[in-house]
């Protein structure tokens, strides 16, 4: 049985903690975005500062450090003017670093002394900076900077600024500017804290709220399935006896039809029979004797024929394989064009007392059935026990037995074809399942089965 409750709950609890964290990684990437804006704003407003103050010494010196060797940069020093704003810069801003890249990409000054002289032509940042567009990337403490291809000791914001003369002309050289970021990384991941906290609680108290009413819910649903249940077992009920109180009247009508009229009309008969005998001078008295004794026996097999077919008595007496035989036996001699092979591969202990008019009873409407509605000149009436089931199979087309357990049908609702409704009564009243197919144009197929 589905457990409401528990896929709920466990889905539910999931899905709170998969949004909680969406929400956090959402909060952080808009956050994140925010903050490079604003340090970008702030390491550009902080570089220009410098450079506008020393513009010209700046051009000057990566003038000189242009063409010369990594050697000779190494031993260079930038002009007076330069190294004191950059002093300044950094004594009274977050600043923490500050290169200054040729147009080659050779680190010419660096708060950093050990990377003075180094070669940065394939540092993405510089590549960005000389091509005329300003570069940024935030790095996190103890992270690979993938542009330095170091590891950082803090939260760092790193913008590479292009040097120009003016604005019209190509860039000469990169400013390169760290800030710390420390202080806003650390109040974003507070506030990220904070706002998966906040989520997670007010999605609990949803969580719970959901999860009351999914139970509420489930009481219902569990409470109507088993009105539902006990409904069902009370019309099984009544639906069995209604068709034993049926087939009880239709046999105590065939018993006394058949052992009272029948056998009354039988007496009769034989009363006519001899006291015709002993009539000799009067012929229009015999005449009249004669011609009655052939209508009280056409009487007395009508008689017998609705006995039979209210209740044939062979089923009680002899069982329900004999009176299958016999029946397939008078069906092929009313239509002679017709073939009724049987493959019935049970015994006649295997078959339940109560399903036995059952079984015989669909079997004569379905022969009945085929006979009037198709052109089969064979017919395959199949009765066997496959595990749990017992399964009655009967295909107008009767070439071979199929595999019942394994047989796949096309079905067509037994409810739209009036011709098909008293068998699924039958089925359906004894507590099986019916079945009607049309594997192919003309051919009818139809199976009851029961768990007996």
């Amino acid at each position: 049985m589905f457990k409401l409750l528990r896929f709920y709950s466990v889905a539910s609890l999931l899905a709170v903690l998969a949004t909680a964290v969406l929400i956090g990684l959402f909060y952080r990437q808009v956050a994140i975005g925010g903050l490079m804006q604003l340090a970008e704003r702030n390491n550009l407003a902080l570089a220009r500062t410098v450079l506008n103050s020393v513009k010209p010494e700046l051009i000057d010196y990566l003038d000189t450090v242009a063409q010369p060797g990594l050697l000779n940069i190494s031993h260079s020093s930038p002009p007076p003017e330069l190294a004191a704003a950059i002093r300044t810069l950094m004594r009274d801003s977050s600043v923490v670093r500050i290169k200054i890249y040729n147009q080659h990409g050779v680190v010419a000054f660096s708060t950093k002394t050990s990377q003075i002289g180094t070669d940065q032509r394939h540092n993405p940042g510089f590549i960005s900076a000389i091509n005329g567009r300003v570069a940024d990337t935030l790095v996190y403490r103890d992270t690979f900077n993938s542009f330095d291809e170091a590891t950082e000791e803090d939260n760092l914001m790193q913008t590479y600024i292009p040097i120009r003369a003016s604005s019209i002309e190509p860039a000469q050289g990169v400013f390169e500017i760290y800030t710390d970021v420390n202080d806003l990384v650390h109040q974003i991941e507070r506030t990220e804290f904070i706002i998966i906290a906040g989520v997670l609680l007010i999605l609990t108290v949803l969580y719970a709220a959901l999860l009351l009413v999914v139970r509420r819910a489930r009481n219902i649903i569990e409470s109507q399935h088993q009105t539902i249940r006990e409904r069902t077992e009370t019309l099984e009920i009544l639906s069995a006896r209604m068709l034993k109180s049926e087939e009880s009247n239709k046999k105590k009508v065939a018993v006394e039809l058949h052992e009272g009229l029948a056998q009354t009309l039988s007496a009769v008969k034989l009363n006519l029979e001899n006291n015709r005998q002993k009539i000799d001078g009067d012929d229009t008295v015999g005449r009249s004797m004669a011609a009655i004794i052939p209508v009280l026996q056409s009487a007395i097999e009508d008689v017998r024929t609705i006995a039979t077919e209210l209740r044939p008595s062979s089923i009680d007496d002899l069982g329900l394989l004999p009176t299958i035989n016999s029946l397939c036996r008078s069906f092929q001699q009313q239509h002679p064009g017709i073939r009724v092979r049987q493959e019935l591969s049970l015994q006649e202990k295997d078959i339940p007392a109560p399903l036995k008019v059952i079984l015989y009873r669909i079997v004569v409407l379905a022969l009945d059935d085929i006979a009037l509605h198709t052109d089969s000149d064979r017919i395959l009436i199949s009765l066997g026990r496959y595990g749990e089931t017992l399964t009655l199979l009967i295909d107008d087309a009767g070439s071979e037995a199929p595999d019942l357990a394994a047989a796949t049908l096309v079905e067509i609702d037994p409810h739209a074809e009036s011709r098909f409704t008293k068998m699924l009564e039958l089925t359906t009243l004894s507590g099986g399942s019916f079945a009607a197919a049309r594997p192919s144009a003309g051919r009818i197929m139809l199976r009851a089965a029961w768990n007996a």
